[in-house]
C-alpha cells in the first residue's frame, strides 16, 4: 500500500509557524484553505493506518497458523521416526527367526538324508525278494509244464508260496514299523537330552549361588546379598575375605548352539572391568560357566591389563574359595615366606590339575557308556524289553550331604581302603590304573598360552 502525499499538512504547520501579527489579524481565510485540505489528508492517512494495522494483523495470524502447521509437521517426523525405529526391530528379529528356521532346516535335511539311505537299503531288500519271488514263479511255472499230473501237489505248493509271500509282506511291515519307531525313539531322546541341558543352564545361575552359600556357611565365610553390595554393579555372588571383594559371576549358554559360548565368555570378561575400579574389589575374578559346557571353551584364563579373569566350574568353587580363605590367615602377603608362598600355589595347582583329571576322566567315560547305551539297541526284542523293564525298577541312592556333618578323611580313606580290598579279592589291579593314567597327557602339547581340557574322543 502506497502512503498518500502530505504536502498541504506541511503547508499548514509552516504557514502557521512562520504566521507574523498581519497574518494573525487579515491571513486566518488562506489558513482555513489549506487546513481543510490538511483535514482530509489526515483522514486519508488514518484511513491508511488502519488498513496498514489490519493488514499486519492478518500477517500475523497466518504466521501462527504457519507456527501451528510447523510444530505439527515435526510430531508427524517424530512419529514417523518412531515408527521408522518400531520398524527396523521388528526386521531384526524377523532375520532372527529366520536364522533359526534354516538352521531347523538344516536339520531336517540331515534327517532325510538318513531316511532316504535308509530307504534306500530297504529298497534294495525288497528287489531282492521280488527277484527271489520271481525266480519262484518261474520254477512253479516250469513244473507246472513238467508235472501236470500232479494237480493236488502244485496245488500244495501254490499255498506255500501264498503263505511265504504272507510272511514277505508281514515281514516288511514289521521293518517299516520298526523303523519308525526307531527314528521316534531316537529324537525323543535327543528332544529330553536338550530340555535336560536347558534346565540345567537355566538354573545355573540360582545354583551356583546356593553353592557358594553353602560354601560360605560351612567355612564362615561373609557372603554379600546382591542389594547390599557397596560399589556400583550388581554381581551374582560376592565374598569378602581378608577385607577384600571377590566377584564370582554365573554365565550360562543363551541358546543349544556351543558354537558362539566362547566369544560371550571372552565378552563378558571385559565388562567385569566396571567393578575392579573400585580399589577393595580383589583384581582376580571369577566367572562360573556349567560343567557339561567345558569341552567348548578353549581358554580358561585372561589376563587382562588390570585385572584377571578366571573361567571355573561348579565343581571348583570350594577349592578355589578354600585357597582364597588360606591367605586371610595372614594380614599382609607380602609377610608370606617363599616356602609358605610355594606351599599355597602347590595346593592350588593339586586341586586345579586333580579337578580337570577328574572332569576329564568322567568326560571319557561317559562317551563311553553313551556307546554303550547306542549299542543296547541292537539286542533282540525279548531281551530289550526285559532290560528295560529291570530298569524301571532300578534305583540308585548315593550318599545324601549333610550341612552339619563335616566329610572325616579319615573315614574317607578306610572306605578307600575296603574298596581296593574287595577289588584285590576280584584279582582287579587298581595301582596300574593309576600308574597308567598319570602318563596320560591332561593339556595338549604346544600350547603356550591356557590349557584347556583335552577331548576324550580325540585322544582315543
Amino acid at each position: 500500500m502506497v502512503i498518500s502525499t502530505t504536502e498541504n499538512l506541511h503547508a499548514l504547520f509552516e504557514n502557521i509557524k512562520s504566521l507574523g501579527i498581519f497574518g494573525r489579524l487579515f491571513g486566518w481565510n488562506r489558513i482555513r484553505v489549506i487546513n481543510s485540505a490538511a483535514v482530509n489528508e489526515l483522514n486519508t492517512l488514518t484511513n491508511e493506518v488502519n488498513a496498514l494495522y489490519e493488514q499486519n494483523r492478518q500477517v500475523q495470524n497466518q504466521l501462527r497458523t504457519m507456527y501451528q502447521d510447523l510444530d505439527h509437521q515435526k510430531s508427524l517426523l517424530a512419529n514417523l521416526r518412531a515408527d521408522h525405529e518400531i520398524l527396523r526391530n521388528a526386521s531384526a528379529n524377523t532375520s532372527q527367526v529366520l536364522r533359526n528356521r534354516e538352521f531347523e532346516c538344516g536339520a531336517l535335511k540331515e534327517s532325510e538324508t538318513k531316511n532316504i539311505q535308509r530307504i534306500a537299503d530297504l529298497d534294495k531288500e525288497i528287489n531282492l525278494k521280488n527277484f527271489e519271488i520271481q525266480n519262484l514263479i518261474e520254477e512253479k511255472i516250469e513244473k507246472e509244464r513238467q508235472l501236470s499230473a500232479f494237480a493236488k501237489a502244485d496245488q500244495q505248493k501254490q499255498e506255500q508260496y501264498e503263505h511265504r509271500i504272507t510272511e514277505l509282506n508281514a515281514l516288511k511291515k514289521q521293518l517299516d514299523d520298526d523303523r519308525i519307531r526307531l527314528q521316534g525313539e531316537r529324537e525323543e531322546q535327543v528332544r529330553i537330552q536338550f530340555e535336560k541341558m536347558r534346565e540345567t543352564w537355566k538354573n545355573h545361575e540360582m545354583k551356583v549361588e546356593e553353592f557358594i552359600r553353602g560354601i560360605c556357611s560351612r567355612h564362615q565365610i561373609e557372603y554379600i546379598d546382591k542389594e547390599h553390595v557397596p560399589f556400583p554393579g550388581k554381581p551374582d555372588n560376592t565374598i569378602k575375605i581378608a577385607g577384600e571383594f571377590i566377584i564370582f559371576d554365573a554365565k550360562s549358554p543363551l541358546s543349544d548352539d556351543l558354537e558362539n559360548f566362547p566369544l560371550y565368555i571372552k565378552t563378558q570378561t571385559e565388562q567385569l572391568k566396571k567393578y575392579v575400579q573400585e580399589p577393595e574389589v580383589n583384581k582376580s575374578l571369577f566367572l562360573v560357566i556349567p560343567t557339561n559346557t567345558l569341552d567348548s571353551i578353549s581358554q580358561l584364563y585372561y589376563n587382562l591389563a588390570d585385572y584377571v579373569v578366571y573361567i571355573v566350574t561348579i565343581d571348583t568353587l570350594e577349592p578355589v574359595i578354600m585357597s582364597l580363605k588360606k591367605i586371610e590367615d595372614y594380614e599382609f602377603a607380602e609377610q608370606l615366606s617363599p616356602e609358605e608362598r610355594e606351599n599355597i600355589c602347590r595346593v592350588i595347582g593339586k586341586f586345579a590339575h586333580a579337578t580337570k583329571r577328574r572332569i576329564q576322566i568322567d568326560s571319557y567315560f561317559c562317551g563311553e557308556f553313551i556307546n554303550i547305551l547306542n549299542h543296547c539297541s541292537c539286542l533282540p526284542e525279548e531281551i530289550l524289553e526285559k532290560t528295560i523293564s529291570f530298569e524301571k525298577s532300578d534305583k540308585m541312592n548315593p550318599p545324601l550331604e549333610k550341612r552339619a556333618k563335616v566329610i572325616s578323611p579319615a573315614q574317607l580313606n578306610e572306605e578307600v581302603r575296603r574298596i581296593r580290598q574287595e577289588a584285590d579279592a576280584q584279582d582287579i589291579d587298581v595301582g596300574a590304573g593309576g600308574a597308567v593314567m598319570e602318563k596320560l597327557p591332561l593339556y595338549k602339547t604346544g600350547e603356550n598360552s591356557v590349557p584347556f581340557v583335552e577331548d576324550p574322543e580325540k585322544k582315543e
